[in-house]
């Protein structure tokens, strides 16, 4: 389909973020459960909750929108999870593995963040702020998500990591 309004971005948009926000639904445990860190852990079964509410905000406003709900496949999601995949698989339980995670987290909460931006200016251009003003909470959300996942690091797991890194070169 081609786009030809800014109603038609905003709806092609929203059937991304929807597919994303269910995947990522799907993908937060599988992170939680190879992450070592008990706060990491948290972190991550946190962040299939909000993916799961995300996921139902963007399906009301759809509604609010008039639309019909749908999905479009993600490619940015079906490659963040590879990656996560990849990650995973190449690292052992620890905190390695836990700051590859949170690179991960970190990537996913940013793209949420560049995501609801849009939408939200998307439609405040065309009068519709009603139909997504709850877009407005996940975009706080995320950007508290990224916070979050980062200060974990840099407060934990990145020190964690490198001591491992320095007995290995020992």
């Amino acid at each position: 389909m081609k786009i030809e309004s800014v109603q038609q971005l905003l709806t092609t948009a929203m059937t991304y973020v929807l597919d994303f926000e269910e995947k990522m639904a799907q993908a937060a445990p599988k992170m939680a459960e190879a992450a070592a860190d008990a706060d990491l852990k948290e972190l991550f079964s946190k962040t299939a909750t909000k993916s799961k509410e995300y996921g139902t905000t963007v399906e009301q406003a759809f509604q609010k929108l008039g639309e019909q709900v749908h999905r479009e496949d993600n490619h940015i999601a079906n490659a963040m999870i590879r990656e996560v995949e990849e990650m995973i698989k190449n690292t052992d339980r620890g905190p390695i593995r836990d700051a590859a995670l949170i690179v991960a987290a970190n990537q996913q909460q940013l793209f949420r963040v560049a995501s609801y931006g849009s939408l939200a200016s998307y439609a405040k251009v065309i009068g519709k702020q009603d139909a997504v003003k709850e877009v407005a909470q996940a975009l706080e959300d995320s950007k508290t998500g990224d916070k979050k996942f980062t200060e974990l690091a840099e407060s934990k797991i990145n020190k964690q990591a490198a001591e491992i890194g320095e007995a290995v070169a020992a």
